[in-house]
């Protein structure tokens, strides 16, 4: 308890005496000079961070981020490495200042021209495309107590989603922020939409005012209390403190956006018109239809990236007669041509964008993944698609479920949630048969059968393995059962069999599995070493 109430005190100390303003130099490294790991023994870093935004009538413009970053304990000092990221496709950086600070006032500065190293950087913004940048450098010598200090300076190009900004104020993080100072001017006719997610007492003050032509919102962040990681804990935005800066007005303006990204490449070619009545000839109902349609465009049509979009990179599909003829795509690309083939076969059919969580009170175009549905006679939703799901048995797969989606749609949508299917349907049952003969020998006969969630990944993991390794598998698998096992027999389900579930069986002996003490016999059965649940 007196380690909470010191805490507390130096919080509210440094908070009481700075006003609601930008950070400077002299202001910042005063309040970082005398925090230890002791003011905050669940930290690595502290931060204090300036950001302006500066925006046009277009919503692009410059942002300016100044981090100050000082280095509480040996797993900081090590972390050596300085990074700052972009998308040449829309955006412009340059690095104006790095430097060292050390606990005697000492700054070493370094030429960040000279320092940093241009490479790709795949997995930044779009693993699809070679606009995605890293710009890295090494600092030399650091301590605990350094505090370093950078400059950066982002040149908006052309905005994400055309003539609209979003950004996002986390007031609770997994870092330390001491304080932050977050300013955005626009013209006056543009009308920012702020919303306060999970709002608490404290911790921000806000200024808003007009000059000139201008308006200017800011924020000042206080020293928020840093979240802690737990496991398996629920997305951090469905229980933290944060604020989000939009100037879409709803979720249809967004659902609208990105279906006219899709729109100028829906035109079907003669030869995907074929391939629609090939596969839907012989099926007698809808759900053969969709059946055929969908496992041909999640089998046959590579998952890899092509040539670069012209409008929007990242977010435009290219045209699905070139998806098709080339046999390749990323997620947005298949979905794209599984959704014009269904419409083809009679299937009302739209495209959807998915991410893990997003709030439904603020409207943005946040989103990592694009996949497709299909309607019922009413209307509404009846199967969820992820052609990307290559070797799925389902359509889609259960650990994408209870994600936020948009349909994006000419009519324009709503935010909705993807349903959770019952346990009933993501089941793994184990049944164990153990004969025992008058040498103590064991002859064990095991069968498991996966559903849902478990078929999903056990079939991808099939798919991948030689018949050699599939035999290899169980071995290992006996082999945790008992260090003597010995395989006699096995079978597979052959995991391009999309009609029935992933089911393996497999016979083996184990020599003197009994063990005697007096009169009692004792049967070391351990059951859950016979799931199959490494993989």
């Amino acid at each position: 308890m007196r380690k909470s109430i010191v805490l507390v005190s130096f919080l509210s100390l440094f908070c009481s005496v700075l006003s609601a303003e930008y950070i400077d130099y002299n202001k910042a490294i005063s309040i970082l000079s005398d925090v230890t790991s002791k003011d905050f023994p669940e930290a690595n870093n502290v931060y204090i961070i300036n950001e302006r935004v500066k925006l046009n009538k277009k919503c692009v413009g410059t942002v300016t981020f100044e981090y100050y970053d000082k280095i509480l304990t040996n797993a900081a000092k090590k972390d050596n490495e300085v990074k700052f990221f972009y998308d040449a496709d829309y955006d412009t950086l340059e690095v104006t200042v790095i430097e060292i600070i050390k606990s005697d006032g000492k700054r070493i500065t370094f030429d960040p021209k000279k320092i940093l190293k241009l490479t790709g950087s795949p997995g930044y913004a779009n693993i699809y495309t070679k606009s995605s940048k890293i710009l890295t450098a090494q600092l030399p010598d650091l301590s605990i107590g350094d505090i370093i200090h950078t400059v950066k300076v982002k040149t908006i190009k052309k905005a994400r989603m055309r003539n609209h900004f979003s950004d996002k104020l986390y007031i609770e993080n997994y870092y330390q922020c001491l304080k932050q100072y977050y300013e955005v001017s626009l013209p006056k006719e543009i009308k920012l939409n702020i919303h306060y997610i999970n709002k608490k007492e404290g911790f921000v003050t806000t200024k808003h005012y007009k000059k000139g032509k201008m308006k200017f919102y800011t924020w000042v962040i206080d020293a928020a209390p840093q979240l802690i990681r737990e496991p398996n804990m629920e997305h951090n935005d469905k229980f933290s403190y944060y604020i989000v800066l939009t100037t879409s007005p709803d979720w249809q303006t967004i659902s609208r956006y990105c279906y006219s990204l899709a729109i100028p490449h829906l035109e079907p070619s003669e030869e995907m018109k074929n391939k629609v009545a090939e596969l839907i000839a012989d099926a007698k109902t809808k759900e053969e239809k969709i059946s055929n349609i969908f496992y041909w465009v999640a089998q046959k049509i590579r998952y890899v990236g092509i040539d670069k979009e012209d409008v929007r990179p990242g977010y435009e599909p290219h045209d699905v007669a070139y998806t098709f003829s080339t046999r390749g795509g990323v997620c947005r690309d298949k979905a794209i041509l599984l959704m014009v083939m269904l419409r083809m076969a009679g299937i009302p059919s739209d495209p959807i964008l998915i991410t893990r969580y997003l709030n439904p009170s603020a409207p943005v175009m946040w989103f990592v993944h694009e996949v497709a549905l299909s309607y019922d006679e009413n209307g509404e939703p009846e199967h969820f698609f992820d052609p990307t799901n290559e070797n799925a048995k389902d359509y889609f797969p259960q650990y994408q479920e209870d994600h936020s989606y948009l349909i994006a749609s000419e009519k324009g949508d709503s935010l909705r949630v993807i349903p959770i299917s019952p346990s009933s349907k993501n089941n793994t049952n184990i049944d164990i048969k153990i004969k025992i003969d008058n040498t103590k020998k064991a002859t064990c006969f095991s069968t498991t059968k996966y559903s849902g969630l478990g078929d999903n990944f056990i079939r991808s993991y099939l798919m991948r393995l030689t018949p050699k390794e599939k035999k290899e598998m169980i071995e290992r698998s006996i082999a945790l059962i008992h260090p003597q096992a010995k395989l006699k027999d096995y079978t597979i389900t052959d995991p391009q069999n999309k009609d029935e579930n992933i089911k393996i069986q497999f016979e083996f002996d184990i020599p003197n599995y009994l063990t005697e003490e007096g009169k009692y016999v004792f049967l070391p059965l351990e059951a859950t070493k016979f799931s199959l649940s490494y993989y």
